[in-house]
């Protein structure tokens, strides 16, 4: 019996952003503007930025995409620039390794 072939990694970056519900739809349409093809949303419930929100259900989104270093970088200077300073909302970046690199730009 032939082993299957191990398959090809390739380093992308996973973009978190957790941010105020009410911000869903304006981050959709930022994040795909920046270049994001596809993320995954959760509701998410907590207390990350230590006030009484947190104790709505459902107060919090995150978000969570794979994409490439300009991308990433694109986003996160986006987010800095356009919600950090005025809204609830965390962000990060780290590396990750995929399968076929090719779907996440």
């Amino acid at each position: 019996m032939i082993p299957p072939e191990k398959p090809a990694w390739t380093e992308r970056r996973l973009v978190t952003v957790i941010a105020e519900a009410v911000l869903e739809d304006r981050l959709l349409a930022d994040l795909h503007r920046w270049g994001v093809g596809g993320l995954t949303v959760v509701r998410a419930e907590g207390d990350p930025f230590g006030s009484r929100v947190g104790d709505i259900a459902g107060a919090f989104l995150r978000l969570e995409c794979v994409v490439g270093e300009a991308t990433a970088e694109r986003v996160l200077n986006g987010l800095a620039a356009a919600y950090l300073e005025r809204f609830k909302v965390v962000a990060y970046d780290h590396p990750v390794r995929v399968v076929r690199g090719a779907k996440y730009p």
